[in-house]
């Protein structure tokens, strides 16, 4: 038997540590590597991890395979460099076009260490063995569906399904272990600050595991909702299992977080309601989709607004005309514009395969003008400092699946690629160390505070999906979404504030039962949520433009003489926050270079309403 408590947590070679508590069992595992997460970049991971000879767990908060973000059967983005050329020109070429689109934003360094490992992970090749097939050209290179760039390297939008991915987990040890319907609620850390495992709650039983390991990766997603609601349902493509828990667990334990005021946005939501949702509509690219196929209310051509202005060449840009019409009150009744499907391209983009589908299975035929309105994918930011194989400032915990910046795509290789370095990064640490030592205190303390908020009666309780509600409409109200001033920052911060002062500790729980509790975790996801809405404000806060989802009334245009900067956001010990501006990685493309590929002629009030729309508007 262990003589103290440090040997109680250690245990021995042949002994596994056991658990005495008062109220539940607990279940113990060690794994060389522990993958908190069951999304593409968490498998990715995961079967690196063992295909390196080491052991690995995936801990997973929903179904495995069905849950989060990448539990629809998705069918796209399956984008790759394996056939490009392998230099670094050829790299350097896809992050300028990617820091354009992500306007300026990008983190250099990081996004490069993702595209060279992407070349050494072939992930074309690797999907085939999941059963992830794409379409081939006659000369055996993978079919593109984005041939208008061909310039850049990054062109295949191929099927991609995580449902395949996850059932090659689950067969002949691919992957160690995987426990699923199991929320980590906390990390662990050894008395030097070392990575040293998680605690979790089982959801279906109530029963606390700990997991410890010589490595942890978090590979939560980018998804957060903190994104309010707009008039035809959420304006995110989150759900309730994407709230950003692990964004909020590296604030609680001080890691500054970077841009965490930023999201990708795309017109993803079709009226009626049902026809077209999610996954994009424009290309941004004005070859894809034109300008003169989208209208705001008056039947006003964005054609005509833009003139000759740059065309909708990133996310950030396509946005902002969007909300600023919406600011001027050019939009529909849903805060969106329509779409001529008349003048749509004939390529077979989502809209074209949409409506031959339901014209085929439903006889429904969409009318000649459709209602599109914004819909964010959400992002709460990523590390500010990860190592080449994403390693965080925490020795031993490493971050998979960081969007390559701000307001861009490319979550494909976010996720694989972002999961194969930080596997290994993850195995290099378990190959040098023995199992780090955690205190017992640390465990029961953890524990005893996700129990606490089932066990405790507060008074005036009030139910935990209220408080998330409340969270979504005092960070993104449905008449303005994104479009904030200086004031309305600083009031959302204060209600935010006052959400976790006096609401969060009176979330209450109607059924007391440790099994199937659903109340129970929403209270784990409001308080995640709260962290990534404060976060993303207090970085709002700072960035003085309207730059990606950042929308500033105040501040209505870009600035790249001051804007080609990272907000920096972290949580201090004393629950303070500290926030800054940081210098951004520019280390292959300079910054001023970025500057002039950066296009600033297309602010919030552009197209604000003058004597020419007038006199439109009368003839």
């Amino acid at each position: 038997m262990p003589n103290s408590r440090r040997d109680f947590m250690r245990g021995t070679a042949n002994e596994k540590p056991e658990y005495s508590e008062k109220r539940r069992p607990v279940q113990v595992h060690e794994c060389d590597v522990l993958v908190i997460g069951g999304g593409i970049a968490g498998m990715e991971a995961a079967l690196r991890v063992v295909s390196r000879g080491k052991t690995a767990i995936i801990v997973d908060k929903g179904v495995f395979g069905h849950s989060g973000t990448s539990g629809m059967n998705w069918g796209h983005t399956y984008q790759s460099m394996e056939f490009s050329p392998d230099d670094d020109a050829a790299i350097a070429g896809t992050i300028a076009v990617m820091d354009m689109v992500c306007e300026g934003l990008l983190n250099q360094p990081y996004f490069y260490n993702l595209l060279k490992a992407h070349k050494e992970e072939k992930i074309i090749q690797n999907g085939l063995k999941y059963g992830s097939i794409p379409l081939y050209n006659e000369d055996g290179t993978v079919l593109s569906r984005n041939e208008v760039n061909p310039q850049f390297p990054v062109t295949h939008d191929q099927g991609f399904w995580p449902r395949m991915m996850a059932q090659w987990c689950q067969r002949n040890g691919n992957v160690t272990e995987i426990i699923d319907n199991t929320y980590v609620v906390d990390i662990l850390l050894s008395d030097d600050g070392h990575a040293a495992g998680a605690v979790a709650i089982d959801m279906v039983n109530g029963i606390p595991h700990v997991f410890r390991s010589r490595a942890t990766i978090m590979a939560t997603g980018s998804y957060c909702w903190i994104t309010g609601w707009n008039g035809m349902g959420a304006e995110s493509m989150a759900g309730k299992e994407n709230t950003g828990d692990g964004t909020a667990i590296l604030l609680r334990h001080g890691i500054p977080m970077a841009d965490m005021e930023q999201y990708c946005g795309d017109a993803s939501q079709w009226t009626p309601a049902g026809t077209r949702q999610t996954m994009g509509n424009f290309n941004f690219d004005a070859s894809q989709t034109p300008k003169n196929m989208i209208y705001d209310k008056d039947m006003i051509s964005w054609a005509e607004m833009l003139g000759d202005k740059h065309p909708m060449i990133n996310m950030g840009g396509t946005m902002r005309i969007f909300y600023g019409l919406r600011l001027h009150g050019r939009t529909t009744e849903n805060g969106g514009c329509y779409l001529d499907k008349a003048s749509a391209p004939v390529s077979p983009r989502y809209f074209r395969r949409v409506e031959e589908r339901q014209k085929a299975l439903m006889d429904y035929e969409l009318p000649q003008y459709v209602e599109v309105v914004p819909e964010t994918w959400d992002s709460a930011g990523c590390p500010r400092e990860l190592s080449e194989t994403s390693e965080t400032v925490i020795p031993g915990l490493f971050f998979a699946g960081a969007a390559p910046g701000a307001v861009g795509g490319m979550t494909q290789i976010a996720a694989q690629s972002g999961g194969w370095i930080a596997a290994n990064g993850a195995v290099e640490i378990a190959s040098k160390i023995s199992m780090p030592a955690v205190d017992k205190e640390q465990v029961d303390r953890i524990i005893e505070r996700a129990f606490h908020y089932i066990e405790k009666e507060p008074e005036n309780p009030i139910r935990p999906n209220k408080v998330m509600r409340r969270i979504q409409q005092t960070y993104w109200d449905r008449e303005n979404g994104p479009l904030k001033d200086e004031k309305k920052i600083k009031d959302i911060i204060r209600e935010l504030t006052r959400i976790k002062e006096e609401d969060i500790p009176r979330m209450w729980t109607s059924d007391r039962s440790y099994h199937m509790n659903c109340e129970w975790r929403d209270c784990f996801e409001a308080e995640n949520m709260l962290y990534c809405a404060l976060g993303a404000s207090y970085a709002g806060l700072i960035r003085r433009e309207t730059r990606g989802f950042n929308m500033r009334t105040d501040y209505p245009n870009l600035d790249n003489s001051t804007g080609l900067k990272n907000t920096v956001v972290k949580l201090e010990k004393d629950g303070t926050w500290h926030s800054e501006f940081a210098p951004k990685y520019d280390q292959i493309i300079p910054s001023a270079v970025v500057a002039q590929m950066v296009p600033t002629d297309i602010g919030l009030d552009t197209f604000a309403k003058g004597e020419k729309d007038d006199a439109k508007e009368n003839r």
